[in-house]
């Protein structure tokens, strides 16, 4: 479970760094992949797709991060599904830092090496 929980983490970096490649890096590599954030409009299907939104989402003043600070995992063959509390923290432009509670959802695959990638992956912000 720590190499799932370490993939949430991973993902939560990339977001900061606003890294594409390694954004994209999380997932699969084949197009059957999906992103939705928490924000209305905030939904792709398809390798290209997810590019697109996530390259207007890096393009915002602020950055986005996260960690995981605890997760249950279901597990099938091939595949696991995660459902992960994270502390978000928003890096405006003026260096200000604010933090907010997250959760990441979503199904990933089990690739050959062993590692796990995202197939489809949600972030939220849960109502207070």
């Amino acid at each position: 479970m720590s190499d799932i929980v370490e993939l949430v983490d991973r993902l939560g970096r990339a977001f900061l760094a606003r890294d594409l490649q390694e954004t994209l890096a999380c997932f699969v590599p084949d197009d059957d992949i999906t992103y939705v954030g928490s924000e209305a409009g905030e939904s792709a299907t398809g390798r290209e797709a997810v590019r697109e939104l996530l390259s207007g989402l890096f393009a915002r003043p602020s950055a986005y991060g996260w960690q995981a600070t605890s997760a249950t995992v279901h597990t099938l063959p091939g595949a696991a599904f995660v459902i992960a509390e994270a502390d978000g923290a928003e890096h405006t432009a003026d260096g200000a830092v604010e933090p907010f509670p997250y959760r990441i959802t979503g199904l990933l695959s089990r690739r050959s090496s062993g590692a796990w990638l995202w197939r489809a992956v949600q972030g939220s912000e849960p109502a207070s």
